[in-house]
């Protein structure tokens, strides 16, 4: 009987050290993490910003994470492809996505019967960058501020255009959020992509566009279209002559092209603490400053938090902008 009962004790002993023997081994198993290439799920094709600021990252993390990460380009249905691919992947750490405010929230807000909540279904890792827009006008038109504009807006209601890459497209909402802010009535003229609509305007078809820094480099350089306001938190450098949207009477209103990196929800917590020093220690690295300055990029960074806080404004502020103009597809 003694025997039986110091059996049975040491057996109920053994259980009750399994569920801590499990924790610390999941633990050592997240702090060893990673132990392998990671995946980098950019849902855009090669190219476009998205892409570019993904390989530069996974460049600059590969030190800090002792391990490759590896391009996967899954472009599709507005960014939903590879943004479902990633939500469906093991929540280990070893899938990131490269995610923008253009498939994170306005696209599942657009594409109508879609299986990803990107809200729902990923975890933020960390904001890499905002990329800076600017609200650009041909070269010829007889406004040279963003006040001037809106008076002749105001002045003749519905005789001004803007124009944007297609409908749904980020610049083409960012602009009726303007519109809306702004009280002004400009009608919307949607283009085949951002070539087309720069080349638009750059005609005079259309009177007003945001574009993105890089994109307007050429057009602002050869004298063919002006910049009347940049979506940058401060004047950047290169742009010193171009008011902010803040400066122009527009504090609230925020239309920059945000990227950053997410994972799937259930990923563990130290993986993605592991993830976002990476991904600081990035942002920090002295070439990719360089390259930030010379692209029109406000480098970011901090906690998932702050992440997750941009896309919860997001939500609050874009679906009621989609359903209003009946954007659902």
């Amino acid at each position: 009987m003694t025997r039986r009962r110091t059996f049975l004790a040491g057996t109920v002993a053994g259980m009750a050290a399994i569920g801590p023997l499990r924790h610390a081994l999941a633990a050592a198993a997240d702090e060893a993490f990673p132990q392998r290439p990671i995946k980098l799920v950019v849902p855009n094709p090669p190219g476009g910003p998205s892409d570019i600021v993904g390989r530069f990252l996974a460049e600059s993390m590969r030190a800090e994470l002792g391990q490759p990460l590896v391009i996967d380009n899954r472009p599709g249905a507005a960014g939903l492809i590879g943004t479902g691919v990633v939500a469906a992947a093991p929540a280990d750490g070893y899938t990131v996505l490269v995610t923008s405010r253009s498939n994170h929230v306005i696209a599942p807000l657009v594409q109508q019967g879609g299986q990803v909540d990107p809200p729902r279904d990923l975890a933020p890792v960390g904001l890499a960058l905002r990329a800076v827009g600017l609200l650009c006008t041909p070269a010829k038109s007889p406004w040279k501020t963003l006040g001037e504009f809106i008076a002749q807006a105001k002045a003749q209601p519905g005789k001004l255009f803007y124009g944007s890459a297609g409908i749904g497209a980020t610049n083409h909402i960012a602009i009726e959020q303007f519109k809306a802010l702004a009280g002004i009535d400009i009608v919307h003229v949607p283009y085949k992509g951002s070539g087309p609509l720069i080349t638009g305007l750059m005609a005079g078809e259309v009177q007003l566009a945001l574009l993105d820094f890089s994109s307007a480099q050429a057009a602002l350089k050869g004298g063919s279209i002006a910049a009347l306001a940049q979506t940058a938190s401060h004047r950047l450098g290169s742009m010193a002559q171009v008011p902010t949207l803040a400066e122009s009477g527009f504090a609230r209103f925020d239309p920059s092209f945000w990227i950053g990196l997410a994972v799937p929800r259930a990923t563990p917590a130290p993986v993605i603490a592991r993830l976002n020093k990476a991904l600081n220690t990035a942002l920090a690295d002295t070439q990719m400053k360089a390259r930030a300055q010379v692209n029109g990029w406000e480098l970011a960074g901090g906690a998932p938090q702050v992440l997750e806080a941009t896309i919860r404004q997001d939500m609050n502020d874009f679906p009621p902008l989609v359903k209003r103009l009946d954007l659902k597809g």
